[in-house]
């Protein structure tokens, strides 16, 4: 085991680390540093974090205001009120939402108001007009219940004061929180700026479509990790750039991982090992790595590794996944991606969890934190979860059926048939009709 970063180690010789999942995880985040401020409007902001306290511009509402379309009165003037002994009294104004503030409601009196405008001073309550006869006669009006007295006036403020902090540092900018930003008058907000990932595949049997001939013939593997973990990246937001496929070859290699300096993020994919035709470790040390941690006691995605590259007055963080689809996607989610949403300025970078019953067994015999590709559905008694199928890390057609990743403890060999399980969400698109609201 080793607890210190260790710069240009030999790798025929290195201990592997076999940290605990949590511990990496911890390792990775302390050292992520959120990356420079920059302004951008708010039709550009979604999916990234906020860089800047923001304070609310206004108080809103800015007065107290109806939340229905009827007839503001005094509450006193309406008690009583049924269709049977109905209180009529008459109508001395309208007030829309938008404008008409600062009426004045005497007593003995009602103004018809609309939902959202200015409740007019001395009313206390809105009559909706079910509970009217909505003027049958011009200028009056019969109250036919008193069930709204004291009823459906909304404070000023309510949603917020003038100078209130709305948003602190850190929190992920969603549709709703622009509504909020344009709600207090921003057209633009500072955040983070977005990450860059660059991404290498390696070895010489992978074959993109271009040359996907050579995989129906048995002569390569398609090269799916790539595109694949570009697309992940881009669904947070960061910015992946395509280093090509690397060759197994030194100079190759050497060359890919060179190219690589400006980005802030340099994810490997393959020769994650100790092959003796994975030369992606040596050739990162070569170029100066400082080595970070390698192995984690998970399945899939045992052989990752995490490190530096320094590049004249910056450092560059250095994942090496391994090769297999469900390995690389696994490490991504647990690793990568928390550490591109904690560059990108995201106070909350882990994917929600939640607790599920299993529908089948779940076989987890070694003693390490499984992730299971599962799928969730709706059962009598609360959310189920099953395999997408078998779980062998160079499988990729799992992958697309999962709706999240069952996280199995060291502690426990098994799942079994109605056990509670935490699982780990992925965004896979809609839910099913079974789960729609009902």
């Amino acid at each position: 085991m080793t607890d210190t970063p260790q710069r240009g180690f030999d790798h025929e010789r290195r201990e592997a680390d076999w940290l605990p999942v949590r511990e990496a995880q911890q390792r990775i985040l302390s050292a992520a540093t959120p990356l420079s401020v920059e302004s951008v409007a708010l039709s550009d902001a979604v999916g990234r974090s906020i860089a800047t306290s923001v304070l609310a511009g206004a108080t809103l509402p800015p007065w107290d205001n109806s939340a229905m379309d009827g007839y503001a009165v005094r509450a006193s003037d309406i008690t009583g009120a049924t269709p049977d002994v109905p209180v009529t009294l008459p109508v001395t104004g309208v007030v829309r939402a938008g404008g008409d503030a600062g009426r004045i409601l005497e007593s003995g009196s009602a103004i018809r108001i609309m939902t959202g405008a200015p409740v007019p001073a001395g009313a206390d309550s809105v009559v909706r007009v079910e509970h009217t006869d909505r003027e049958s006669e011009k200028g009056r009006v019969q109250i036919v219940s008193d069930q709204d007295a004291g009823r459906h006036v909304r404070a000023a403020g309510q949603d917020m004061t003038e100078g209130a902090t709305l948003f602190q540092p850190g929190h992920s900018i969603t549709p709703g929180t622009i509504g909020v930003l344009a709600a207090t008058g921003l057209q633009r907000v500072d955040v983070h700026r977005a990450p860059s990932i660059g991404i290498l595949p390696t070895g010489d049997e992978l074959r993109r479509p271009d040359r996907y001939d050579d995989v129906v013939q048995g002569l390569g593997v398609p090269e799916s990790n790539g595109t694949m973990l570009a697309a992940m990246a881009q669904a947070i937001g960061a910015d992946p750039r395509d280093l090509g496929i690397a060759l197994d070859d030194r100079d190759d290699l050497a060359r890919r991982i060179a190219a690589s300096a400006g980005a802030d993020v340099l994810v490997t994919i393959g020769g994650a090992s100790m092959g003796e035709a994975d030369l992606v470790k040596r050739v990162l040390d070569d170029a100066g790595l400082e080595l970070d941690f390698w192995r984690v006691r998970m399945r899939p995605g045992s052989p990752v590794s995490f490190g530096w590259l320094h590049h004249e007055d910056r450092r560059q963080a250095v994942f090496g996944l391994p090769g297999n689809p469900s390995s690389a996607f696994v490490t991504f989610e647990v690793f990568v991606r928390p550490y591109l949403l904690r560059l990108a300025g995201h106070q909350r970078v882990y994917r929600r969890t939640v607790t599920c019953t299993a529908a089948e067994r779940m076989s987890t015999p070694a003693d390490l934190t499984y992730f299971q590709r599962v799928s969730v559905t709706q059962g009598e008694g609360g959310a189920e979860v099953r395999l997408t199928g078998p779980q062998l890390s160079g499988l990729v057609r799992g992958l697309a059926l999962a709706d999240g990743l069952a996280i199995i403890p060291p502690q426990r060999d098994s799942v079994e048939i109605g056990d509670q399980v935490s699982v780990m969400l992925l965004d896979t698109g809609p839910a099913s009709l079974e789960a729609s609201v009902t």
